[in-house]
């Protein structure tokens, strides 16, 4: 061995340099990949090649659709890459393998049988790709680089806007409101709160980075505000109240009794303020009793329930025929209405009732898992706590739940399945927690 690399004129330490120096070309090649795949289930680089939202409105159009293939190869790829881990994680979290194989069955009394088979591939890609991220990358790596995405993502609203004002600011119906390169601004406005959430813990797992994280946080939280939107407000405000309840529960052990009984009482209060005086706390933060018409949309769309309670109208084809299962309730509210703004309701109609337990009971026990790694976990903690917040408050006025080529369903399967799987605690490098070796960290983690 030593004649031959002698004999090719480099030594021994300069070979294990250039190996070095090739793997880390390698991880840096392979971190900017997956930056691009998180930017894509974004929305962002579909939406930069439309020319105007109402193009990028009919986003189910072939030409669409071919822009998500090469993503989907390349997921695959990744997959398979890390097939070992993969099928591990998969086989810890049964009820997110079932309910998207749930979805794929209602193509057997689909209203639209075409419809669903293609969303249903498409909302195992997504899934797969958030399972794929998860077998790749530790706790603290995930963050990064989806902070590292969300640092982008903040640049391209910013571009967007300043470059081309009539296409990232809207101009008709709320005038003003930044919308960067999406349809509307409540998509931003959410898209930014997830982000500020993301800096937040990106920075309690690498303080020494808050030079990066801490001002991309700001400009998260500037961007949400100029998008006007009232939930990605209550959203960023509710992270950030969580994030430092976290941090006092885990720092100071002799505060945990009076931090439970203070949430238990602000719940409480909370409940009470919603149930007598729901009215006045909608006004505080601009709302009308309706939720600008929501519930107007969810009365008609209990109606379409109650005809197929039990196994919904098939994934993904409630509102693709303009005369179909949605005909009723466009014409009573006479506008187009997209969507149920409500996840819970949209997978209700998607899959019925047994979707909607099946998800449910997933939640519930992610919900429980999440809150026993607070004492028993490390940094991750803050992460586990503030993806579950968000995502389910989202999933209240947007349709997040199994929702294919979506940003939050992408995030949400890549933390159950490390959760699920009991992936180990995540420590900050030289903390008291990795000295005592609490944390074991996986040579497939760390690109062995």
């Amino acid at each position: 061995m030593a004649t031959a690399s002698y004999a090719s004129g480099y030594s021994p330490a300069q070979l294990q340099q250039r190996d070095l120096a090739l793997r880390g070309l390698g991880r840096a090649l392979e971190t900017a990949v997956w930056v691009l795949v998180i930017l894509f289930f974004s929305g962002a680089v579909i939406g930069l090649t439309f020319a105007s939202a109402e193009a990028m409105d009919a986003g189910e159009s072939p030409f669409a659709r071919m822009l998500w293939y090469p993503v989907y190869l390349i997921v695959a790829g990744f997959a398979v890459m890390r097939l070992p881990h993969l099928l591990r994680l998969v086989s810890r979290n049964p009820l997110l393998v079932l309910c998207v194989l749930w979805m794929g069955i209602t193509f057997f009394w689909s209203v639209d049988p075409g419809v669903t088979l293609r969303r249903s591939v498409a909302l195992m890609m997504t899934t797969l790709a958030g399972i794929a991220f998860a077998a790749r990358y530790d706790w603290g790596e995930m963050i990064q680089r989806l902070g590292v995405a969300v640092l982008i993502l903040c640049l391209i609203t910013v571009a967007v806007v300043l470059l081309n004002p009539a296409r990232g600011i809207m101009q008709d119906i709320h005038p003003g409101a930044w919308r960067g390169p999406w349809v509307e601004k409540n998509y931003l406005g959410g898209l930014m709160a997830k982000g500020f959430a993301i800096c937040l813990c990106a920075f309690a797992m690498r303080p020494g980075r808050g030079w990066l994280w801490l001002p991309t946080g700001g400009l998260c939280v500037v961007i949400m505000l100029l998008s006007t939107s009232k939930t990605a407000l209550l959203a960023a405000i509710g992270c950030f109240g969580l994030f430092l309840l976290v941090r006092l529960f885990r720092r100071h052990p002799v505060l945990r009794l009076p931090l439970i009984w203070a949430v238990v009482a602000g719940l409480v209060g909370l409940s009470l303020l919603l149930t007598v005086g729901l009215e006045w706390a909608l006004s505080l933060i601009g709302r009308d009793p309706t939720l600008t018409g929501r519930t107007d949309i969810w009365a008609l769309l209990f109606r379409a329930i109650e005809q197929r309670y039990w196994l919904g109208y098939g994934y993904g084809t409630f509102w693709g025929d303009p005369l179909g299962p949605s005909y009723e309730t466009r014409t009573v509210l006479q506008w187009n209405v997209p969507t149920a703004h409500n996840g819970w309701l949209d997978v209700w109609l998607s899959g019925g009732v047994v979707i909607v337990g099946l998800f449910a009971l997933m939640t519930a026990i992610t919900a429980i898992k999440s809150l026993v790694r607070i004492k028993t976990g490390g940094v991750e903690t803050y992460w586990l706590v503030l993806s579950l917040f968000f995502f389910l408050l989202f999933s209240l006025s947007e349709s997040a739940i199994l929702q294919q080529n979506s940003f939050s369903w992408f995030l949400f399967s890549a933390t159950t399945a490390k959760l699920w799987a009991g992936d180990p605690a995540w420590w900050r490098p030289g903390s008291r927690g990795e000295r005592h070796g609490t944390v074991a960290r996986l040579g497939i983690h760390r690109g062995a």
